[in-house]
């Protein structure tokens, strides 16, 4: 800007000497010419001729402002070479070498610049702390018009406006590093209302749920083997609890990841990726949500191996857990109830009609002990998830699901907005059908049972907007 101004100034100069030039050679011209004016006059027409002399006190004067614009012209030439060197001295430039002392205006100007470049690098090199969010908000209709608004087997979602989910994600990346993942809305309600957090008292619906805190490490061995320490979400289910730069393909939660997988765990773990193609995860941790007991028994125990070949476009993953989650009818603390569940998810991106991505979750589960009636029982559903890229802006996500007695199917269109980067607008429409009367309306108590009669199946549609950054 300096420099701009500098150049600005060295025009203006020139432009006044150039004026003032022109303004003292016509004034000079005026002061040096006499006018003699003489009229002959013949039968035909009259002449008129003029003869001009200079007196020698007026070409004196002449003489002398020509040397006052010599002088001007000069100057200017001076200022001219001086307004190049101020400009040169301008250019923004750091020293030749580390160790050179800046000599001009531009050097100072680039080692100040370069300075604050170098700390800013030191800032995230050294901290290597992110923040990151994820806003997504809207509004449902159940065509049911459930009592409470309450949409059943449904986990973060309600009849009516709503956020479903607030997200606030701090991580340093690093040897040693952390990761914390706060939630607001729909989703902590849904996560707090089944988490004991670490044993102690449940506090039921919260607001706010403290979904993720843990510590990490990087190991030196091998290819660097990562320890998490904390509390974190669950390695089942093809669904996540959603983050900035992991989101599932529905709006709404599935039957599998409301019904039948956990979704936090407090504990230890530890993964290891072999090669391109084979990576493993081992942990312990107390069960799933944190049951409510101090002494259930000892540690629930999880496992994932992961397959998949080079291209990443198709991937086996098997997921695992099993452990104590109850304490026993006597009181011992010995828990005779062991909870567990395999749960294989299988995703292919098919080369010959590209764009399209096929997944298939299935699981089973099953409690010992006594779960029902003094005696054992076992779960098991399949999800399965169609989503093809209509254009780079527009995908369709079809997901189906069975866990018995429901089944579901969801249509979801998300469509990127170009104008705005990380938001998204979304459109679902989902059935769930049951085998029984399970789900609730608006329909008035059975005076002869005082019961409200139930239906066999709901649908809802909604509209969200989400934005991640």
């Amino acid at each position: 800007m300096d420099g701009r101004r500098t150049t600005r100034v060295a025009a203006r100069l020139h432009l006044i000497a150039g004026v003032a030039l022109i303004g003292l050679l016509c004034n000079a011209n005026g002061w040096a010419q006499t006018t003699t004016t003489s009229t002959t006059v013949d039968h035909h027409e009259a002449v008129q001729t003029t003869t001009v002399v200079a007196s020698t006190s007026e070409q004196q004067r002449l003489d002398a402002l020509s040397g006052q614009v010599s002088n001007l012209q000069k100057q200017t030439d001076d200022t001219t070479s001086e307004v190049k060197k101020i400009e040169q001295a301008m250019t923004v430039a750091v020293p030749a070498t580390a160790d050179a002392k800046p000599a001009t205006i531009g050097e100072h100007v680039g080692l100040v610049e370069k300075d604050v470049s170098d700390i800013k690098k030191d800032l995230s090199d050294n901290l290597g702390i992110s923040v990151h969010g994820l806003v997504d908000a809207g509004y449902e209709h159940n065509f049911n018009q459930p009592i409470n608004n309450v949409n059943v087997y449904r986990a973060w979602d309600e009849d009516g406006f709503q956020l479903t989910q607030g997200n606030l994600h701090i991580e340093r990346d690093g040897t040693v590093g952390f990761v914390t993942d706060i939630n607001f809305g729909q989703v902590a309600n849904s996560i707090s209302s089944v988490t004991h957090y670490s044993n102690v008292a449940p506090v039921g619906n919260q607001f706010v749920d403290p979904t993720q805190y843990y510590l990490t490490y990087t190991a030196p061995i091998g290819s660097g083997i990562n320890f998490s320490a904390g509390r974190f979400v669950t390695l089942l289910g093809a669904e996540v609890i959603p983050v900035y730069n992991n989101q599932n393909y529905n709006e709404s939660r599935g039957l599998l990841g409301t019904l039948a997988e956990p979704l936090t765990h407090t504990g230890i773990r530890a993964s290891y990726t072999f090669n391109d193609y084979v990576a493993a995860t081992a942990g312990l941790n107390n069960g799933w949500d944190d049951p409510a007991s101090l002494n259930n028994g000892g540690p629930n125990y999880e496992g994932r191996i992961a397959l998949h070949n080079k291209e990443k476009t198709l991937s086996l993953v098997v997921n695992g857990i099993w452990g104590p989650n109850l304490v026993g009818p006597t009181g011992l603390g010995k828990s005779n109830s062991n909870v567990g569940a395999i749960d294989p998810i299988v995703a292919w991106e098919p080369s010959f009609i590209p764009k399209l991505t096929l997944e298939l979750e299935y699981l089973y589960g099953s409690e010992s002990g006594p779960a029902i009636y003094g005696h054992s029982q076992s779960w098991q559903g399949v999800a399965q998830y169609l989503v093809y890229d209509l254009t780079p802006s527009l995908q369709s996500a079809t997901r189906g699901e069975y866990l018995s007695p429901v089944w579901e199917i969801t249509q979801t269109f998300s469509y990127k907005i170009p104008e705005v980067t990380g938001l998204i607008a979304r459109l679902e429409y989902r059935h769930d059908e049951s085998s029984q009367n399970l789900f609730t309306n608006n329909n008035f108590i059975d005076p002869a049972t005082g019961q409200q009669h139930l239906w066999r199946g709901q649908d809802t549609l909604g509209a969200d907007f989400i934005y991640a950054f």
